[in-house]
C-alpha cells in the first residue's frame, strides 16, 4: 500500500553525508524510530523521500507519508491512513480515536518492512500519544525543532552542503567556471540545499553572470534583512528565493503576459493554502480550464519554483519560498489582499464545481481534499485572514454538508477548528454565515453519534440565532427543531417535547397552516409523542398531517405518501395493527402507482406491509412479500446493498416465525458470512447477524453450533464494550440460555447469576432487563429441579412487574405464566389453575381470542387440567388448541405440533390409545419435515409414540422406538444430556416389562422410577 503525497525526487539530487547513516538506520539496523532534524531547506524532506523510494523499489507493502506539521494533520493523516488499512471506526469516535485504531492496526499486523513517513513536525507535543509502532515498523521522522526528547530515537542531524557541493551545484548548472564567486555566493547562502539550488535555478534562467547574481544578493532588501527566514538563516536566503519566483514570473511574462497572471495568482495560491500541497486539478481549472492555465502551472514546475508530489496529484511549494512571498507582500498589501480573495474563491470553486458535479468516488476524493485544505488552514497563522472573509463560510458549510450525504461525519470532524476559526474572525458581523458552518458541524457531531457534542453547539446556534437574528427568524426555528431532534435522540423528551411544542405554534403563526415547515413541524411533534409513548396525541396530528398533505400537496404528492406511512407506524405500535395494515396497503398501492414498483421507496412500502401481516400473525401473507422483495432489491440494488441485506434478514425471520427453520437458516448463513466478509467479523451489524443464526441453530436443534455462536459472541462483546455493557450482558444471556437449552444447566445456572449480579449493580433491581435476568434464572432453577428456589424469584418478577408495568402488560402476563407452571410443577394446582385462567382471560381481552400467545395460553390451562385430573375438560380444550393453532399459524407450525403432542399425552392418559398413537406419528411426521430428523423435538416426537405402543401394550414397537430414540439422543444430544438419560430410563423399564433384564441392566442395573410422557404445558 502507497499513502500520501509525497514530494518527488529533486532532479540532480545531491548525495549527502548523512544519507548513509540514514539507510543504516532504516535498512540495516531496523530501528523503529528516526527522527531527521535540521534547518528548513536542508533536504530532510529529500532524504526521506529516497528513503521511502528505495522502500517502494524493494516492495515493502506499506510505504506512508503523512504530514505532521500540526496535531491536527497528524489526527488527519492516521485517520485516512486507518481508512485506507479499512479499520472501521466506530461512528462515535473523535479524529483522535480512529486515529488511535488506525495505531492499534498497525501494531497488531503481523511483522512486516513497513515505513511510515512523518513530515516537518513543529512540536514534539503533537506526537504524544500518535507515533506508530509495530514488528517491523520503522517510523521516519523529520523537524525543524531540536527540543525534542530523544531517547529511544535514532538522531540524524542534517545540516547543508558541503563547500564544494554547493560550488560544483552553482557551475554545473550554470556552465560557469567562475569558483570564488560561487564560493562567495555559497557562503552568502550558508550552504543550504534549497537556497543554493533555486540559486542555480535563477541564474540559469535569468542568464545572470555569477558576479551580477552576487551582487543582487548582497544588495537585497531592509525588509528582508529584518525579516530572517525561522532558524536564524542569513538574510541573502530571503533575497534568493524572492529573486527565484521573481525571475520565473518574468520569465514567463516575456512569451504570455497572461500566463504571468495566471502565475502570480498559482503562486499567491500556493502561499496560503495548505502547505501540503495543493491539488493539481484545482490550479489547472484557474482561467475555466484553459490551456494558458495548464502551461502557466508546467511552466512553473518546470522552472522549479514549485515542485509536485510523486504520484503527481499535488502542487507543492517549499515552506521558505512561502514566508518570501509573504515578505513581499508586505510592500504591497493590495496584492496580498487580491490573492487572499483568489485563495477563498478557489475553495467555493472546488465545492460547486468539483464536488458538487461528482460523484462516487470522484466525489469522496474532493470532499476530503476541500476537507484538508480548510483544517490546514484553519491551523496556518498566515492563513488566517482568510476567514475574515465570509465567502469560506459558504465552503466550510458546503463541505460539511457533502461529507455528511456522503456518511463520513468522522471527517468533517476535522473542520471543528476551521469553524471556530471562522466564528473568531467574522463575530457578530455576518451572523448567518457563522450559524450555517455551526449548525452544520453540529449536525455532524450528531450524525457522528457524539450527541453531548452536539446538543452543546446546537444550544449554542439557537441562543445566537434568537439573539442576533431574532426568535421568529426561519433559522431560529430551524435552531430549536434541530436541538429538539438532538434532545429526542437522547432520550430527554422531556427536554424536546416543550421545544416541538413551541415549534409548531411558532410556525402555524408566522408562516400559516398551508407552509411545508408548519406540516414538518406537526410531523416532528407527532413523532416526539409516539417516541414518548403518548400515542392517541401521535395518532391524532398524524391523522391531522395527512389531511393537510392530502389537501395542500395532494393524494400524489411524495410527502403526502410519507404522511400516511408515519401514521401506519404509529397505529402499529399503538396494537392497532388492523388499522396499520389497511395504512400500509394503501401506502404500497399508492407507492406503486406513483414511484413505480422497482422504486427503493416502493420496496420498503412493501417490507413494511410484510412487517404488519407478521404483526397479525399472518404470516403466510407477509412470507410472499418478503420473498418479492428479496428477489426485486437484489435485481434493482444489487445483493450486496444494505436495504438487500435487512431484506434478506427479513425473510430470514419470518421463515423462522413460520417454523421454516430449515429455509431461514441459509439465508442466516449468507448474511453472516457477507458481513464477516465486508465489515469485519466485529462489528455490530456482523454481531447482530450471528446473533439471528445462533438462534435459529437453537431453534433447529443444533445447540452445539449455537453455543460456539453465542461464546463467540460474547468474546466480542467482550472485547469491544466493558463487562457490564448492556450488550454484553445480553450476549452472556443468550450464552446462558443456549447452555439451559442443552441441557447444560450448571453452566446456564453460573452464567444466569453472573448476569442478575450485574444487571442489579449496573440498572438496579427493578429495571426490566433485571426482571428479565431474574425470571431466566428461575427457570433454570427450575429445569434443574431446583423448584424451591425457582418459585420466590418467580413471585417477585410478577409482583415487580404488576407494580411497574401494572397488571396487563405482556411481560407482565409472562411473568404470571411462569409462576402459574412453576405452580403446577410443584403440585400447587389449585395455584397454578389460577394464574393460567387469569392470564388467558387477559390475553383474550387485550389480544383477542385467536391470537397465538391466547392459544398458548389455552393449551397451558388445558395441560393444568390434565393434571388435576380433569381429562376430559384437558381433552376438550387441547382439541380447540390444535384446531386454531392449524387455522392461524398452520399445521405445520412448532406451536402447532406443540398443541397435537398435548392433545396425544391426554389421550393417552385417557386410555384412548389408537387416538394418541395416530397423533403422535402424525407429529414424528411433521416434526421430521418441519424441524429435521436430528432436533430434538423430532427425537422426542419418536420417544412418545414409543411410549404410547407400550402403555397400549405394543412392547415390541415400543423397544425398537426407544432404541432408536435413545441412539439419537446420544449422537445429537450427547450421553449425559437429561433427555438422554430420560430416554435410557425408559428404554430400561420397557426391556424389564418385555422380560429381558439382561438388557435393562447393561443400561441401568435396577428397575428404575419412570414418568409417563404426560402433557406439556408450552410457556412464553
Amino acid at each position: 500500500m502507497r499513502f500520501g503525497s509525497r514530494p518527488a525526487e529533486a532532479p540532480g539530487f545531491v548525495v549527502r553525508r548523512e544519507q548513509a547513516r540514514l539507510l543504516d538506520a532504516v535498512f540495516s539496523e531496523a530501528a523503529p524510530r528516526t527522527v531527521l532534524t535540521g534547518a528548513a531547506g536542508s533536504g530532510k524532506s529529500q532524504l526521506a523521500t529516497a528513503v521511502a523510494a528505495r522502500c517502494e523499489a524493494e516492495g515493502w507493502p506499506l510505504v506512508a507519508w503523512i504530514g505532521a506539521e500540526s496535531r491536527g494533520a497528524l489526527v488527519s493523516g492516521l485517520f485516512g491512513l486507518g481508512r485506507r488499512l479499512g479499520v472501521d471506526g466506530e461512528r462515535q469516535h473523535s479524529p483522535e480515536d480512529s486515529a488511535r485504531r488506525c495505531l492499534e492496526a498497525l501494531a497488531a499486523a503481523e511483522r512486516a518492512d513497513r515505513l511510515i513517513v512523518l513530515d516537518n513536525f513543529d512540536g514534539p507535543d503533537d506526537l504524544t500519544d500518535l507515533i506508530p509502532r509495530g514488528e517491523g515498523l520503522r517510523v521516519l521522522a523529520t523537524t525543524r525543532r531540536t527540543d525534542w526528547d530523544q531517547t529511544r530515537l535514532a538522531h540524524i542531524r542534517v545540516g547543508g552542503f558541503e563547500r564544494e557541493q554547493s560550488i560544483g551545484m552553482l557551475l554545473d548548472r550554470t556552465n560557469q567556471t567562475d569558483r570564488k564567486t560561487a564560493d562567495a555566493i555559497a557562503e552568502a547562502l550558508g550552504d543550504l540545499p534549497l537556497a543554493v539550488s533555486q540559486a542555480a535555478a535563477t541564474i540559469k534562467r535569468g542568464r545572470y553572470g555569477l558576479a551580477d547574481y552576487l551582487k543582487q544578493l548582497k544588495k537585497g532588501s531592509p525588509k528582508s534583512r529584518r525579516h530572517r527566514p525561522r532558524g536564524d538563516h542569513p538574510a541573502a536566503i530571503g533575497v534568493a528565493l524572492r529573486l527565484d519566483f521573481q525571475s520565473a514570473l518574468k520569465r514567463i511574462g516575456s512569451w504570455s503576459p497572461r500566463q504571468a497572471m495566471i502565475t502570480r495568482y498559482n503562486l499567491g495560491i500556493l502561499a496560503l493554502l495548505a502547505a501540503s500541497g495543493i491539488p493539481r486539478r484545482w490550479m489547472e481549472g484557474a482561467d475555466e480550464g484553459s490551456s494558458d492555465a495548464r502551461e502557466a502551472l508546467n511552466a512553473l514546475i518546470e522552472s522549479s519554483v514549485c515542485r509536485l508530489s510523486e504520484d503527481g496529484a499535488k502542487v507543492m511549494l517549499h515552506r521558505l519560498q512561502i514566508q518570501a512571498i509573504h515578505e513581499d507582500w508586505e510592500n504591497d498589501p493590495v496584492q496580498r489582499r487580491r490573492t487572499e480573495r483568489e485563495a477563498v474563491g478557489l475553495l467555493n470553486v472546488a465545492d460547486f464545481f468539483y464536488i458538487q458535479k461528482s460523484q462516487g468516488e470522484v466525489r469522496l476524493r474532493e470532499v476530503l481534499d476541500l476537507v484538508d485544505q480548510l483544517r490546514a488552514v484553519a491551523e496556518q497563522n498566515y492563513s488566517k485572514n482568510l476567514f475574515a472573509n465570509p465567502r469560506i463560510g459558504d465552503a466550510i458549510t458546503a463541505v460539511l454538508q457533502c461529507a455528511m450525504e456522503l456518511g463520513i461525519p468522522q471527517t468533517s470532524l476535522l473542520l471543528s477548528g476551521a469553524v471556530e476559526r471562522l466564528g473568531d474572525a467574522l463575530g457578530s458581523d455576518h451572523p448567518e454565515v457563522v450559524l450555517r458552518a455551526r449548525t452544520n458541524l453540529a449536525h455532524t457531531y450528531r450524525d457522528a453519534e457524539r450527541l453531548a457534542e452536539a446538543i452543546d453547539l446546537f444550544e449554542r446556534v439557537l441562543a445566537d440565532s434568537t439573539r442576533g437574528l431574532g426568535p421568529d427568524h426561519p433559522r431560529t426555528l430551524a435552531a430549536r427543531d434541530a436541538l429538539a431532534g438532538v434532545y429526542r435522540e437522547t432520550g430527554e423528551l422531556d427536554r424536546a417535547i416543550p421545544l416541538y411544542e413551541r415549534g409548531l405554534a411558532d410556525r402555524l403563526r408566522i408562516l400559516g397552516a398551508d407552509n411545508p415547515d408548519t406540516l414538518r413541524s406537526r410531523n416532528n411533534l407527532a413523532y416526539v409523542y409516539q417516541t414518548a409513548g403518548r400515542l392517541d396525541q401521535a395518532i391524532d396530528l398524524f391523522t391531522q398531517n395527512l389531511a393537510e398533505h392530502e389537501r395542500i400537496l395532494g393524494p400524489d404528492h411524495a410527502l403526502t405518501l410519507s404522511a400516511l406511512k408515519n401514521l401506519a407506524n404509529a397505529c402499529q405500535e399503538a396494537g392497532r395493527l388492523d388499522e396499520a395494515t389497511s395504512l400500509f396497503e394503501r401506502v404500497l398501492a399508492d407507492s406503486i402507482r406513483i414511484l413505480g414498483p422497482d422504486n427503493p421507496s416502493t420496496l420498503i412500502s412493501r417490507n413494511n406491509l410484510a412487517g404488519a401481516y407478521q404483526a397479525l400473525r399472518r404470516i403466510n401473507k407477509a412470507i410472499p412479500l418478503f420473498q418479492q422483495n428479496l428477489t426485486d432489491s437484489t435485481r434493482v440494488l444489487g445483493s450486496d446493498h444494505h436495504d438487500t441485506v435487512v431484506f434478506r434478514n427479513n425473510l430470514a425471520n419470518a421463515y423462522a416465525i413460520a417454523g421454516k427453520i430449515d429455509r431461514a437458516i441459509p439465508l442466516f448463513e449468507q448474511i453472516l458470512n457477507d458481513n464477516e466478509q465486508s465489515l469485519g467479523p466485529g462489528h455490530p451489524h456482523t454481531l447482530a447477524s450471528r446473533e439471528s443464526l445462533a438462534d435459529a441453530y437453537r431453534e433447529a436443534g443444533r445447540l452445539e453450533a449455537a453455543i460456539d455462536l453465542f461464546a463467540k459472541n460474547l468474546t466480542y462483546h467482550e472485547q469491544a464494550f466493558d463487562p457490564d455493557n448492556p450488550n454484553t450482558l445480553a450476549s452472556r444471556s443468550n450464552l446462558a440460555g443456549t447452555y439451559k437449552s442443552a441441557g447444560k444447566l450448571d453452566q446456564a445456572i453460573e452464567l444466569f447469576e453472573r448476569i442478575l449480579v450485574d444487571r442489579e449493580r449496573v440498572l438496579g433491581a427493578d429495571h426490566p432487563d433485571t426482571l428479565t435476568s431474574r425470571s431466566n434464572l428461575a427457570g433454570a432453577y427450575q429445569e434443574a429441579g431446583r423448584i424451591d428456589e425457582a418459585i420466590p424469584l418467580f413471585e417477585r418478577v410478577l409482583t415487580d412487574f404488576e407494580c411497574s408495568l401494572g397488571p396487563a402488560n405482556p411481560l407482565t402476563l409472562a411473568a404470571r405464566n411462569n409462576l402459574a407452571g412453576a405452580y403446577l410443577k410443584s403440585g400447587k394446582l389449585d395455584q397454578a389453575l389460577l394464574l393460567f385462567k387469569q392470564v388467558l382471560t387477559d390475553r383474550e381481552q387485550s389480544l383477542g381470542t385467536m391470537h397465538p400467545l391466547t392459544i398458548i395460553s389455552r393449551g397451558n390451562l388445558a395441560g393444568a387440567y390434565g393434571d388435576a385430573g380433569e381429562l376430559g375438560l384437558a381433552a376438550d380444550m387441547f382439541e380447540q388448541t390444535l384446531v386454531d393453532s392449524q387455522r392461524i399459524l398452520g399445521p405445520n407450525h412448532p406451536h402447532t405440533l406443540t398443541s397435537r403432542n398435548n392433545l396425544a399425552s391426554t389421550c393417552l392418559a385417557m386410555g384412548r390409545f389408537d387416538r394418541a398413537i395416530d397423533l403422535f406419528e402424525q407429529n414424528l411426521a411433521e416434526s421430521q419435515i418441519v424441524l429435521g430428523p436430528d432436533h430434538p423435538h423430532a427425537i422426542a416426537s419418536r420417544g412418545n409414540l414409543a411410549a404410547a405402543h407400550r402403555d397400549a401394550g405394543r412392547l415390541d414397537e415400543a423397544i425398537g422406538l426407544f432404541e432408536r430414540t435413545l441412539a439419537d439422543c446420544e449422537r445429537v444430544l450427547g450421553p449425559s444430556h437429561p433427555q438422554t438419560e430420560l430416554f435410557r430410563n425408559k428404554l430400561a423399564a420397557a426391556y424389564w416389562a418385555a422380560e429381558r433384564p439382561e438388557d435393562a441392566k447393561t443400561l441401568l442395573g435396577p428397575l428404575p422410577d419412570i414418568d409417563g410422557t404426560g402433557a406439556d404445558p408450552t410457556g412464553d
